[in-house]
């Protein structure tokens, strides 16, 4: 008995020992600090719920509320921590919930050391170097970093055959996020079908009631997404192009996808293939389920596709359907049965040729390594948060010191001049911002006209956001961007939606002093005799 417990005990320790690893991974390669690309999109969202008074004449965070469950979960800690702790509270209990079920599935899929680090890792690469439609797991925090971390505890559970309790997780994971959530149970659902089909498997009926209970829970992303829709055929219309088309297709419509990005993929479903092969003589059932999984999800996959090319983008029904994002759980699923072949594959392989610990810890560390080494240097050369890395100006500079010095000063001056407007601008103040940034928001507290991430779900409001976004960045020359809007267009624009401010880009000396022979536009930021990127300018109208 005792000789039990002490092997308990150790492999309890293991079993955390790895789940600190991984999540440590995590932090490591996606440690940048907040916010990260949605952060300032779901968080600022959250914060608004629950404190009407921030930003309060916002457009987009006076939109209809499409996450109820997170804001309720969540979003309360706006309340009382600063946006960036809110963040970093949000990333580590999100880390430790994927980490976990993670290193759960690794050592459920081969025996050996650090089996659960290893499959950690490589569904994290696969996830960010093979995808298809830009889906993610491992980064910022938002609703469906917790919604992933459930259904792989659920996917913990179906690999148990404990469906019951997969079915409740699922659940779980469909109120804070229905689709990603919901897309992993209609795969689940789709397997364990087969199951009864196939391999004539009874169905206990308290497995219905949790199933049942599953569905109940999940209605708290399912109804709040059913509220975003409108009663008006038209409308709802040319919200679901706008949607599919205008704001997101380089998520729902393949033909934008990159031809890297859909080679990458390809390559990583045949070394799925591959891995299977190389796997048969080391498999175990529960294998095939993860793998099932995969190709379940590749099917809807392919859906997509054809409802893409069979509708054609002038069909609503198309529109309608690709609202519904068919490529997001093979980004997922794909990368984890790939995973978990590499894992058998490769303890297999080492166990058999007597190299044992020694074999697979070097691949691990060399997987490690190189993985950490590239994200690390990345993060040297631009440790901005991630939301500003991949919409404010970088520097063009050539020598790569002088690079990363120019583009930290550019993003300092963004910083101070939000930091100017929360500091000196009332609460309510509403601000036209530049076209190619996410996190005035985050950084302000202060309201904007509109922004082309801060997308309205429902389709009312969505069709108020393009009638906004055409009508502040209207295409000139075949460009959006208000360096090209003429004077007369912005104080138009600042009456019509009630802005107070502007928030300009300074980068040529024509954009430094386009309103000194303006009265309309007062300076307010930088002082004058200051130099800055960016600069804050007063809407006074015709005084």
């Amino acid at each position: 008995m005792r000789g039990k417990t002490k092997k308990y005990q150790i492999n309890l320790l293991g079993y955390f020992s790895e789940v600190v690893l991984l999540v440590l991974v995590f932090a490591l390669s996606h440690g940048n600090p907040p916010p990260d690309v949605n952060e300032a999109h779901y968080l600022v969202k959250a914060k608004h719920y629950w404190d009407s008074g921030f930003c309060p004449t916002d457009f987009f965070l006076s939109s209809a509320d499409a996450h109820l469950c997170f804001y309720w979960v969540f979003g309360w800690l706006t309340l009382l921590f600063e946006l960036p702790v809110v963040a970093w509270i949000g990333r580590i209990i999100s880390w430790i919930l994927i980490g976990s079920a993670l290193v759960t599935l690794g050592r459920k899929v081969t025996k050996g050391i650090l089996t659960g680090l290893f499959f950690g890792t490589v569904f994290v690469i696969l996830t960010e170097k093979c995808h298809l439609a830009g889906e993610w797991v491992i980064g910022g925090f938002e609703a469906k970093t917790i919604a992933y971390g459930m259904a792989f505890w659920g996917l913990n559970r179906a690999l148990e055959s404990k469906w019951s309790q997969a079915w409740l997780l699922c659940g779980v994971a469909s109120a804070f996020h229905v689709l990603a959530g919901g897309w992993i149970v209609l795969c689940l659902l789709s397997v364990r079908i087969g199951l009864l089909v196939i391999k004539k498997q009874k169905l206990v009926f308290g497995e219905l009631i949790y199933l049942t209970l599953g569905g109940c829970l999940s209605l708290g992303g399912v109804v709040p997404g059913l509220l975003l829709s409108s009663s008006d055929p038209t409308v709802a219309a040319e919200a679901n192009y706008l949607y599919v088309h205008v704001r997101l297709p380089h998520h729902l419509v393949v033909t934008t996808f990159s031809t890297e990005r859909i080679l990458m993929f390809l390559v990583m479903v045949v070394g799925l293939g591959f891995g299977w092969k190389l796997s048969s003589q080391w498999r175990q059932p529960s294998h095939k389920l993860v793998v099932y999984l995969a190709v379940i999800s590749l099917l809807f996959a392919a859906a997509g596709v054809m409802i893409t090319f069979g509708l054609g983008n002038g069909s609503p029904l198309q529109h309608r359907l690709l609202r519904f994002y068919f490529y997001r759980t093979s980004d997922v699923l794909v990368p984890l049965a790939t995973g978990g072949m590499a894992c058998v594959v490769v303890y297999g392989v080492c166990r058999e040729s007597n190299g044992g610990m020694r074999l697979s810890g070097s691949i691990l560390l060399l997987v490690i390594g190189l993985y950490l080494a590239d994200a690390l240097g990345d993060r040297y050369w631009d440790p901005r948060p991630r939301g500003d890395v991949l919409t404010l100006p970088k520097s063009k500079k050539k020598d790569p010191l002088a690079r990363k010095e120019n583009t930290l000063r550019i993003h300092r001056h963004w910083q101070l001049a939000c930091l100017w407007m929360r500091n000196n601008s009332p609460k309510d103040a509403i601000a036209i911002t530049p076209l190619r940034q996410q996190t005035f928001k985050w950084y302000s507290g202060r309201g904007e006209v509109v922004t082309r991430k801060d997308m309205p779900q429902d389709a009312s409001s969505l069709m108020i956001w393009n009638e906004r976004r055409n009508a502040v960045y209207p295409l000139v020359d075949g460009l959006r961007s208000l360096s090209r809007v003429g004077n007369d267009l912005l104080a138009a624009n600042c009456v019509r939606y009630d802005a107070d401010y502007l928030v300009l880009t300074q980068f040529s000396e024509e954009t430094r002093h386009r309103f000194d022979q303006d009265p309309r536009f007062i300076k307010m930021f930088p002082r004058e005799g200051d130099f800055s990127y960016y600069g804050v300018f007063k809407f006074v109208g015709t005084q």
